[in-house]
């Protein structure tokens, strides 16, 4: 795995983490949900989503090119 699809892994991480403690937020009812709230946690949600499948295909990339290297 490369530097760069790590580095896009814990990103994703990362906001699936944030949205989730959100999430958590509007639960424990420390925060009551809003539109810009809701919004938040949705965009984090579909951050992580493409952050993720990014660092998957720059992965599968990397992978097949070594590959060809050989």
């Amino acid at each position: 795995m490369s530097n760069t699809s790590t580095y896009l892994t814990w990103l994703g991480i990362l906001c699936a983490v944030m949205a989730t403690f959100g999430i958590g937020v509007f639960v424990i009812g420390y925060k009551d949900p809003s539109m810009g709230r809701v919004m938040t946690v949705v965009v984090l949600y579909l951050a992580s989503g493409l952050l993720l499948w990014q660092a998957r295909r720059k992965a599968k990339r990397s992978a097949s090119e070594a590959q060809q290297q050989n």
